[in-house]
């Protein structure tokens, strides 16, 4: 009984997996949210508030949304490296969301073009320590067979985030107008602020990177063994340990690729949409609307369904699919095609294409956590303290977002050239070509039950 009331008010709830799964969700949710937030309003923001030439708005818009993808890949591997060594993950990932605010209200104001730009770095820093913090403190929580579940749930919080960030701007902006639209992400991150002060982390014991296990396991260590440690716990050792791996290394790079083509629907869609079909910015903020709701209800089964049998039909299957599709998202609305053309069908194939790449994502989203953290425990399991006596989970975590947000910032760059050298359709076919040779690679490599 004396221990019972040394526990904090409501402990029980606020130690549950429910509810740190759920604060996790949230702060992923809402740091993916921001990224993509700001797309619609771009266009009206260099334009009248900057007072910038139209003519550089895809040049400009491609620039903000790739410098956030380019910081958060650089401060990535630093935030991992220095959260494996803090004893808890409360602080880093309080400060990453006090972060995302101050950044976002320096984009919200942005006088200027170098407000602006500041402001986003902020929030790159900040979501990069969100992601990784986060994913790290879910999977310290979670039991590996619940894994793929687990993750299900917090990616289809942040493919919803992804996604659906333009749509609600782009859909308030021509509503509530430009102050108020911007009370919504404030509003989000301030509600998982108290969620993160309330919770109370409640770390699996069987975990791989716990210190009792690690501890009572050294002294058993073969000499091959202790060396392998030593190499493995620091952080560049770290990563090119895993980076040997190929299953690995594939999971990266479809985590890489895929975020990129992904986000290139924030630098593109908004324009294309507007000189094929005459779509405004409500219309836009729809087809982001279709393109993230399927995975607010896919997710879920989808990890579900890599926990029973692996992760390489599923993905392979789904890679393939999203080939076709974005063929068909290029076509439409180009003249060339006549069945697709603007006058004839061309909306119904780009708004049908766009659901159905909206509903196949929930199968490729998540592999590279859900692959990596199942490498690592795998590799703890054969040589324990491996990756030191934290188990390695931030650093996995940041090798993650690294992918991430790389693809965040090659994606807007490479389809924003893409399109204004070859247009819209010749991009989307090149992207058809990425996903097929992806699903090569995931049908060799990935795992399978």
């Amino acid at each position: 009984m004396e221990f019972a009331s040394t526990r904090p008010l409501g402990y029980t709830w606020r130690s549950s997996k429910s509810f740190i799964i759920g604060t996790v969700s949230i702060a992923v949710f809402i740091e993916l949210f921001l990224y993509g937030f700001l797309v619609p309003m771009l266009p009206y923001l260099f334009q009248d508030r900057l007072r910038k030439d139209p003519s550089q708005t895809q040049r400009l818009t491609a620039g903000v949304l790739t410098l956030h993808g380019l910081i958060s890949a650089i401060s990535g591997p630093l935030i991992g490296h220095f959260t494996d060594k803090l004893p808890s993950r409360r602080t880093p990932l309080l400060f990453s969301l006090t972060g995302c605010i101050v950044g976002t209200v320096l984009v919200a104001w942005s006088p200027s073009l170098a407000v602006l730009l500041l402001g986003r770095v902020l929030q790159g820093i900040a979501g990069s320590a969100v992601w990784i913090v986060g994913f790290a403190t879910a999977a310290d929580t979670i039991h590996e067979s619940d894994m793929g579940k687990v993750m299900g749930v917090i990616m289809s919080f942040a493919s919803a985030g992804v996604i659906s960030g333009p749509m609600v701007s782009g859909i308030l902006l021509d509503s509530v107008g430009y102050w108020l639209t911007w009370t919504v992400p404030l509003g989000i991150l301030l509600i998982d602020v108290m969620a993160r002060l309330l919770m109370i982390e409640n770390p699996h014991p069987l975990s791989p990177g716990s210190m009792d296990t690690s501890d009572e396991t050294t002294t058993l260590l073969p000499s091959q063994a202790e060396v392998e440690p030593h190499k493995a716990s620091g952080t560049f050792g770290f990563w090119i340990f895993l980076l040997r791996d190929s299953r690995v290394l594939t999971a990266l790079v479809i985590t890489t690729l895929t975020t990129a083509i992904l986000t290139s629907f924030h630098a593109t869609l908004p324009l294309h949409t507007a000189e094929t079909f005459g779509w405004t910015s409500k219309e836009v903020g729809i087809m982001f609307f279709l393109l993230s709701v399927p995975a607010l209800f896919l997710s879920t089964p989808a990890g579900w369904l890599r926990d029973r049998i692996g992760v390489r039909l599923p993905i392979t299957i789904s890679l393939i699919l999203h080939a076709v599709f974005h063929v068909f998202v290029g076509v439409a609305g180009n003249d060339r095609f006549p069945w697709a053309s603007v006058q004839h069908r061309g909306p119904v194939v780009y708004i049908s294409s766009i659901i159905c790449l909206g509903t196949l994502r929930p199968f490729v989203t998540g592999v590279g956590p859900v692959e990596l953290t199942a490498s690592v425990r795998a590799y703890e399991r054969e040589i324990p303290g491996i990756f030191g006596p934290r188990g390695g989970l931030s650093r996995v975590y940041a090798m993650t977002d690294v992918a991430s947000t790389g693809g965040m910032t090659i994606g807007p760059a490479l389809s924003g050239v893409l399109r204004e050298r070859f247009g819209y359709t010749s991009m989307n076919w090149v992207f058809g070509v990425v996903y097929v040779i992806l699903a090569i690679f995931a049908a060799c490599f990935l795992r399978s039950k």
